[in-house]
Protein backbone atom coordinates (compact mmCIF):
# COMPACT_ATOMS: atom_id res chain seq x y z
CA UNK A 1 0.00 0.00 0.00
CA UNK A 2 1.51 3.53 -1.01
CA UNK A 3 2.19 6.20 1.70
CA UNK A 4 0.97 9.47 1.26
CA UNK A 5 2.44 12.55 2.39
CA UNK A 6 0.38 15.58 2.50
CA UNK A 7 0.11 19.24 3.04
CA UNK A 8 -2.83 21.41 3.43
CA UNK A 9 -2.69 25.29 3.44
CA UNK A 10 -5.89 26.89 4.85
CA UNK A 11 -5.73 30.68 3.55
CA UNK A 12 -7.81 32.16 6.40
CA UNK A 13 -8.52 35.84 6.94
CA UNK A 14 -6.16 36.14 10.05
CA UNK A 15 -3.85 33.39 9.56
CA UNK A 16 -2.64 30.75 7.15
CA UNK A 17 -2.46 27.06 8.53
CA UNK A 18 -0.52 24.73 6.93
CA UNK A 19 -0.61 21.29 8.42
CA UNK A 20 2.19 17.96 7.02
CA UNK A 21 0.83 15.07 7.47
CA UNK A 22 2.12 11.18 6.40
CA UNK A 23 -1.27 8.65 5.66
CA UNK A 24 -0.98 4.76 5.06
CA UNK A 25 -3.32 2.30 4.88
CA UNK A 26 -2.26 -0.06 7.57
CA UNK A 27 -0.08 2.25 9.78
CA UNK A 28 -2.66 5.00 9.91
CA UNK A 29 -2.09 8.87 9.87
CA UNK A 30 0.38 10.86 11.71
CA UNK A 31 1.23 15.07 11.72
CA UNK A 32 4.67 15.59 10.80
CA UNK A 33 4.76 19.44 11.17
CA UNK A 34 2.16 21.69 12.30
CA UNK A 35 2.22 26.00 12.36
CA UNK A 36 0.80 29.20 11.06
CA UNK A 37 1.06 32.69 9.85
CA UNK A 38 -0.11 35.92 10.69
CA UNK A 39 -0.47 37.08 7.46
CA UNK A 40 -3.59 39.27 8.64
CA UNK A 41 -4.74 39.11 5.08
CA UNK A 42 -7.86 40.91 5.69
CA UNK A 43 -6.92 43.78 7.40
CA UNK A 44 -7.47 47.04 6.30
CA UNK A 45 -9.02 46.01 3.20
CA UNK A 46 -11.92 43.52 4.57
CA UNK A 47 -15.19 46.07 4.41
CA UNK A 48 -13.52 47.15 1.09
CA UNK A 49 -13.57 43.86 -0.85
CA UNK A 50 -9.49 44.33 -1.37
CA UNK A 51 -6.81 42.45 -0.46
CA UNK A 52 -4.00 45.18 0.16
CA UNK A 53 -0.25 45.21 -0.76
CA UNK A 54 0.86 45.26 2.63
CA UNK A 55 -1.11 41.59 3.31
CA UNK A 56 -0.25 40.53 -0.64
CA UNK A 57 3.58 40.68 0.75
CA UNK A 58 3.02 39.18 3.99
CA UNK A 59 1.29 35.97 2.27
CA UNK A 60 4.36 35.73 -0.21
CA UNK A 61 6.85 35.49 2.64
CA UNK A 62 3.94 32.66 4.14
CA UNK A 63 4.33 30.96 0.91
CA UNK A 64 8.19 31.17 0.64
CA UNK A 65 8.17 29.19 4.09
CA UNK A 66 5.46 27.01 3.40
CA UNK A 67 6.78 25.74 0.00
CA UNK A 68 10.25 25.67 1.50
CA UNK A 69 8.89 22.81 4.06
CA UNK A 70 6.82 21.22 2.33
CA UNK A 71 10.19 20.32 0.07
CA UNK A 72 11.83 19.41 2.83
CA UNK A 73 9.62 16.47 3.73
CA UNK A 74 9.08 15.86 0.27
CA UNK A 75 4.96 16.38 -0.36
CA UNK A 76 3.48 14.42 -2.84
CA UNK A 77 0.33 16.36 -2.75
CA UNK A 78 -1.09 19.42 -1.43
CA UNK A 79 -4.41 20.67 -0.71
CA UNK A 80 -4.99 24.33 -0.50
CA UNK A 81 -8.48 26.74 0.71
CA UNK A 82 -9.00 30.13 0.47
CA UNK A 83 -11.77 31.19 2.37
CA UNK A 84 -13.69 33.90 3.29
CA UNK A 85 -11.11 37.65 3.04
CA UNK A 86 -9.94 36.05 -0.35
CA UNK A 87 -13.65 35.04 -2.10
CA UNK A 88 -14.85 38.79 -1.03
CA UNK A 89 -12.07 40.49 -2.36
CA UNK A 90 -12.33 42.12 -6.24
CA UNK A 91 -8.67 40.99 -6.27
CA UNK A 92 -8.99 37.60 -4.79
CA UNK A 93 -8.94 35.75 -7.87
CA UNK A 94 -6.04 37.78 -9.44
CA UNK A 95 -4.03 37.37 -5.94
CA UNK A 96 -4.95 33.37 -5.69
CA UNK A 97 -3.74 33.02 -9.64
CA UNK A 98 -0.24 34.66 -8.52
CA UNK A 99 -0.55 31.95 -5.91
CA UNK A 100 -0.75 29.35 -8.35
CA UNK A 101 1.62 30.73 -10.59
CA UNK A 102 4.51 31.55 -8.25
CA UNK A 103 3.96 28.40 -6.72
CA UNK A 104 3.12 25.81 -9.16
CA UNK A 105 -0.04 24.59 -6.80
CA UNK A 106 -3.74 24.68 -6.85
CA UNK A 107 -5.92 26.73 -5.12
CA UNK A 108 -9.61 26.35 -4.52
CA UNK A 109 -11.82 29.64 -3.55
CA UNK A 110 -14.08 27.70 -1.74
CA UNK A 111 -17.62 29.08 -0.15
CA UNK A 112 -19.39 29.45 3.37
CA UNK A 113 -21.21 25.97 2.53
CA UNK A 114 -18.26 24.54 1.83
CA UNK A 115 -15.93 25.70 4.64
CA UNK A 116 -18.41 24.68 7.05
CA UNK A 117 -18.69 21.02 5.43
CA UNK A 118 -14.68 20.56 6.21
CA UNK A 119 -15.11 22.38 9.65
CA UNK A 120 -17.73 19.64 10.63
CA UNK A 121 -15.49 16.68 9.25
CA UNK A 122 -12.55 18.00 11.18
CA UNK A 123 -14.23 18.52 14.30
CA UNK A 124 -16.18 15.17 14.74
CA UNK A 125 -12.88 13.68 14.27
CA UNK A 126 -11.58 15.37 17.19
CA UNK A 127 -15.13 15.63 19.41
CA UNK A 128 -16.65 12.30 20.50
CA UNK A 129 -20.19 13.38 18.92
CA UNK A 130 -23.00 11.58 20.12
CA UNK A 131 -26.88 11.75 18.90
CA UNK A 132 -27.17 15.09 20.75
CA UNK A 133 -27.15 18.00 18.48
CA UNK A 134 -24.92 20.62 19.00
CA UNK A 135 -23.51 23.67 17.67
CA UNK A 136 -19.67 23.66 16.29
CA UNK A 137 -18.72 27.40 15.69
CA UNK A 138 -15.64 28.68 13.66
CA UNK A 139 -14.66 31.68 14.74
CA UNK A 140 -12.69 33.52 11.55
CA UNK A 141 -11.22 37.06 10.49
CA UNK A 142 -13.63 37.12 7.48
CA UNK A 143 -16.29 35.14 8.28
CA UNK A 144 -17.91 32.57 11.04
CA UNK A 145 -19.36 29.24 10.06
CA UNK A 146 -21.69 27.59 12.46
CA UNK A 147 -23.04 24.06 11.74
CA UNK A 148 -25.92 22.42 14.08
CA UNK A 149 -24.74 18.50 13.86
CA UNK A 150 -24.57 15.27 15.46
CA UNK A 151 -22.10 12.27 15.09
CA UNK A 152 -24.63 11.25 12.21
CA UNK A 153 -25.42 14.27 10.38
CA UNK A 154 -25.85 18.24 9.73
CA UNK A 155 -28.53 19.46 10.12
CA UNK A 156 -28.43 23.18 9.48
CA UNK A 157 -25.07 25.23 8.65
CA UNK A 158 -24.50 28.86 7.84
CA UNK A 159 -21.63 31.06 6.81
CA UNK A 160 -22.12 34.77 8.46
CA UNK A 161 -19.78 37.37 6.83
CA UNK A 162 -19.19 38.36 10.65
CA UNK A 163 -15.44 37.61 11.16
CA UNK A 164 -13.55 39.74 13.99
CA UNK A 165 -11.36 41.78 11.55
CA UNK A 166 -15.02 42.91 9.85
CA UNK A 167 -16.67 43.60 13.08
CA UNK A 168 -13.31 45.40 14.17
CA UNK A 169 -13.25 47.56 11.02
CA UNK A 170 -17.09 48.25 11.16
CA UNK A 171 -16.88 49.18 14.94
CA UNK A 172 -12.96 50.57 15.30
CA UNK A 173 -13.42 50.04 19.34
CA UNK A 174 -11.39 52.05 22.47
CA UNK A 175 -8.95 49.97 24.09
CA UNK A 176 -10.15 49.29 26.15
CA UNK A 177 -13.24 48.93 24.81
CA UNK A 178 -16.33 50.75 26.41
CA UNK A 179 -19.22 49.37 27.84
CA UNK A 180 -21.84 51.39 24.71
CA UNK A 181 -19.29 49.72 22.37
CA UNK A 182 -19.80 46.76 23.52
CA UNK A 183 -23.78 46.50 23.57
CA UNK A 184 -23.42 47.98 20.35
CA UNK A 185 -21.79 44.92 19.22
CA UNK A 186 -24.00 42.65 20.79
CA UNK A 187 -27.42 44.34 19.72
CA UNK A 188 -25.78 44.19 15.67
CA UNK A 189 -25.05 40.62 16.45
CA UNK A 190 -28.46 40.26 17.67
CA UNK A 191 -29.74 41.16 14.77
CA UNK A 192 -27.58 40.11 12.15
CA UNK A 193 -27.29 36.05 13.64
CA UNK A 194 -31.30 36.16 14.35
CA UNK A 195 -32.17 32.66 12.05
CA UNK A 196 -29.25 30.86 13.89
CA UNK A 197 -31.25 31.88 17.51
CA UNK A 198 -34.56 30.26 15.32
CA UNK A 199 -32.94 27.32 14.19
CA UNK A 200 -30.47 26.64 17.94
CA UNK A 201 -34.23 27.14 19.35
CA UNK A 202 -35.69 24.30 16.88
CA UNK A 203 -32.91 21.83 17.14
CA UNK A 204 -32.91 22.28 21.11
CA UNK A 205 -28.92 23.10 21.10
CA UNK A 206 -27.19 23.91 24.31
CA UNK A 207 -23.67 22.50 23.84
CA UNK A 208 -21.61 24.65 21.69
CA UNK A 209 -18.71 23.46 20.00
CA UNK A 210 -15.48 26.09 19.27
CA UNK A 211 -13.15 25.02 16.31
CA UNK A 212 -9.59 26.56 16.74
CA UNK A 213 -8.73 30.02 16.32
CA UNK A 214 -10.09 31.99 19.44
CA UNK A 215 -11.20 29.24 21.22
CA UNK A 216 -7.26 27.50 21.03
CA UNK A 217 -6.57 30.80 23.44
CA UNK A 218 -8.85 30.02 25.64
CA UNK A 219 -7.83 26.53 26.13
CA UNK A 220 -4.24 27.67 26.47
CA UNK A 221 -4.51 30.04 29.13
CA UNK A 222 -6.61 28.06 30.92
CA UNK A 223 -4.40 24.74 30.92
CA UNK A 224 -1.48 27.02 32.31
CA UNK A 225 -3.57 27.54 35.55
CA UNK A 226 -4.68 23.49 35.37
CA UNK A 227 -2.93 20.69 36.53
CA UNK A 228 -2.61 17.03 34.95
CA UNK A 229 -4.54 18.51 31.59
CA UNK A 230 -3.60 16.27 28.76
CA UNK A 231 -2.30 18.76 26.65
CA UNK A 232 -2.15 16.04 23.49
CA UNK A 233 -6.15 16.00 23.84
CA UNK A 234 -8.43 16.52 20.79
CA UNK A 235 -10.96 17.77 22.77
CA UNK A 236 -11.02 20.07 26.01
CA UNK A 237 -14.18 21.38 28.13
CA UNK A 238 -13.92 24.95 28.80
CA UNK A 239 -16.26 25.70 32.16
CA UNK A 240 -18.71 28.21 31.55
CA UNK A 241 -17.34 29.95 34.47
CA UNK A 242 -13.85 29.84 33.43
CA UNK A 243 -15.13 31.40 30.04
CA UNK A 244 -16.84 33.94 31.83
CA UNK A 245 -13.51 35.11 34.23
CA UNK A 246 -11.49 35.46 30.77
CA UNK A 247 -14.15 37.51 28.95
CA UNK A 248 -14.56 39.93 31.39
CA UNK A 249 -10.82 40.05 31.55
CA UNK A 250 -10.35 40.65 28.39
CA UNK A 251 -13.38 43.35 28.44
CA UNK A 252 -11.64 45.22 30.62
CA UNK A 253 -7.79 44.85 29.22
CA UNK A 254 -5.83 46.91 27.15
CA UNK A 255 -4.01 45.33 23.62
CA UNK A 256 -0.72 45.73 25.68
CA UNK A 257 -2.29 44.14 28.93
CA UNK A 258 -3.42 41.58 26.92
CA UNK A 259 -0.24 40.86 25.05
CA UNK A 260 1.52 40.01 28.61
CA UNK A 261 -1.58 37.66 29.49
CA UNK A 262 0.05 34.36 30.24
CA UNK A 263 -1.16 31.46 27.45
CA UNK A 264 -2.28 34.57 25.26
CA UNK A 265 -1.66 33.54 21.18
CA UNK A 266 -0.11 37.06 19.96
CA UNK A 267 -2.31 36.19 16.66
CA UNK A 268 -5.00 36.41 18.41
CA UNK A 269 -4.65 39.11 20.64
CA UNK A 270 -5.97 42.32 18.79
CA UNK A 271 -9.52 40.01 17.85
CA UNK A 272 -9.91 38.50 21.27
CA UNK A 273 -12.04 41.28 22.70
CA UNK A 274 -14.88 41.25 20.05
CA UNK A 275 -14.35 37.21 19.89
CA UNK A 276 -15.15 36.89 23.07
CA UNK A 277 -17.94 38.97 22.68
CA UNK A 278 -19.53 37.30 19.94
CA UNK A 279 -19.04 34.21 22.14
CA UNK A 280 -20.71 35.29 24.94
CA UNK A 281 -23.42 36.43 23.38
CA UNK A 282 -24.10 33.21 21.57
CA UNK A 283 -23.98 31.17 25.24
CA UNK A 284 -26.10 34.17 26.84
CA UNK A 285 -28.66 34.12 24.37
CA UNK A 286 -28.97 30.51 23.27
CA UNK A 287 -28.83 28.94 26.81
CA UNK A 288 -25.80 27.40 26.19
CA UNK A 289 -24.99 25.45 29.16
CA UNK A 290 -21.42 23.21 27.62
CA UNK A 291 -18.74 24.33 26.08
CA UNK A 292 -16.17 22.59 24.16
CA UNK A 293 -12.86 23.27 22.48
CA UNK A 294 -11.66 21.21 19.45
CA UNK A 295 -8.06 20.63 18.04
CA UNK A 296 -9.13 20.04 14.69
CA UNK A 297 -11.48 22.64 11.76
CA UNK A 298 -10.99 22.83 8.28
CA UNK A 299 -7.40 22.09 7.57
CA UNK A 300 -8.10 18.61 9.17
CA UNK A 301 -11.70 18.15 7.78
CA UNK A 302 -9.88 18.90 4.18
CA UNK A 303 -7.32 15.91 5.52
CA UNK A 304 -9.52 13.63 6.46
CA UNK A 305 -11.67 13.94 3.49
CA UNK A 306 -8.18 13.03 1.27
CA UNK A 307 -7.53 10.12 2.76
CA UNK A 308 -11.36 9.02 2.94
CA UNK A 309 -11.29 9.62 -0.93
CA UNK A 310 -7.99 7.73 -1.34
CA UNK A 311 -8.63 4.78 1.09
CA UNK A 312 -11.79 4.14 -1.35
CA UNK A 313 -9.88 4.17 -4.31
CA UNK A 314 -7.39 2.02 -2.70
CA UNK A 315 -9.89 -0.57 -1.70
CA UNK A 316 -11.37 -0.45 -5.15
CA UNK A 317 -8.05 -1.03 -7.03
CA UNK A 318 -7.60 -3.81 -4.80
CA UNK A 319 -10.79 -6.06 -5.73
Amino acid sequence: MQTHRISVIDLGSNTFNLLVAEWHCEEGLRTLYKTKYPTKIAKQGINENKITEDAIERAIKAFDQMNSISSEYQVDHTIAYATSAIRSAENGEDFVNMLEEKYQLSIEIIDGNREAELIYTGSKHAIELTHEKVAILDIGGGSNEIIIANADQVFWKKSYPLGMTRLIEKFLPCDPITKTEIQEIEAYLKKQLYDLYEALEIHSVKTLIGSSGSFDTFKQMLTLEKENINLEATQFEIKLKDFLRLHQLFLASTLEERKKMPGMDLVRVELMVVASIFINSLVKDAGISKMYQSAFALKEGALFEYIHQQKTKEESISK
